[in-house]
């Protein structure tokens, strides 16, 4: 079978970025198809990366892209996979430009969707001064008034994180609390107020938040705010799942050291293969990824 190119990378972020780097160093062809829907589109800066902290995502992006002008075995395709298929000892892809491409491996490096919470102004804060991350998103704020809003064992688990932030934590749950007895004399023993009522609407002065507004109408001034992610997480694509992917109780994907799935030829990283999101570890996860598949392509060449 005649293959167009040897690696079908979907998604251009970090992951799927650094992948073809490395792809490119090994001079094996790949073609990286983007949708331009970054995660980190909110964000005006990019943090906790060596050499590049504070930088705007899309400033980052169109350095890497600089990166990979010199590899001409690396191509781009501004749109969207529509399916993926096996073929034969490949797989076929076809293309938002109904082209259709053939393949002898597939990195899915697409990520996930956040999902905004049914608040006013939730989505006007994202990124400014509603987070979820406090390694991209909490030098910038730390001493601040701040709330966590979360439920349940992960809410106990980044608590330690943003109560070290804080000049004063409240802990929203944004409905009935679904905490331990010992969870809750935590909270008490802390003196972390816990508000259950659900919250209406931020107030906020251009990306600055001011106020939380309850549904019993109390008013609680916070300057930012960490929102937890509520599980299992939606993946931008269902690409991984068509093709037959293991998924975790998290909804990542189910990997091996270096990024390979359930499915042979298919390889996922970044974000929808583990819960440690960031930048710099998605784009070590497309790295490690990258290096699977480039051992798996020249191990079947040295026994053609």
């Amino acid at each position: 079978m005649k293959f167009d190119h040897e690696v079908l990378i979907i998604g251009g972020g970090p992951a799927g970025l650094s992948a073809a780097l490395s792809l490119g160093r090994m001079s094996r062809t790949a073609l990286v198809c983007d949708d331009s829907r970054p995660r980190n589109a909110a964000s005006s800066h990019l943090n906790n990366f060596p050499t590049r902290d504070g930088i705007h995502p899309a400033e980052w992006r169109k350095l890497v892209k600089k990166d990979l002008e010199k590899y001409n075995t690396i191509g781009f395709f501004e749109g969207s996979v529509l399916s993926v298929e096996r073929s034969g000892s490949g797989f076929i892809a076809r293309l938002s430009s109904d082209q259709t491409f053939h393949f002898k491996k597939v990195i899915l490096a697409y990520g996930v969707e956040d999902k905004e919470l049914p608040i006013r102004g939730y989505k006007e804060l994202w990124g400014k001064s509603i987070f979820h991350c406090p390694y991209c998103h909490g030098f910038e704020v730390r001493g601040s008034k701040l709330g966590l809003i979360g439920n349940g064992d992960m809410l106990m688990y980044m608590l330690p994180l943003i109560y070290d932030l804080a000049s004063e934590l409240i802990v929203f749950t944004n409905g009935k609390a679904d905490l331990k007895e010992e969870q809750i004399n935590l909270l008490n023993k802390k003196k972390i107020p816990l508000i259950e009522d659900k919250i209406t609407d931020f107030v906020y002065e251009g990306e600055k938040l001011k106020v939380v507004i309850l549904e019993n109408g109390h008013k609680v001034e916070r300057e930012a705010l960490y929102s937890l992610p509520s599980f299992p997480y939606k993946l931008k694509s269902q690409i991984g799942e068509e093709l037959g992917c293991e998924k975790d109780q998290f909804g990542f994907y189910k990997v091996g050291e270096k990024g390979k799935t359930s499915v042979d030829g298919v390889y996922a990283c970044g974000d929808n293969a583990s819960g440690a999101h960031s930048v710099l570890l998605a784009a070590a996860s497309g790295g490690m990824a990258a290096a699977g598949v480039v051992h798996e392509l020249l191990s079947e060449k040295l026994l053609e």
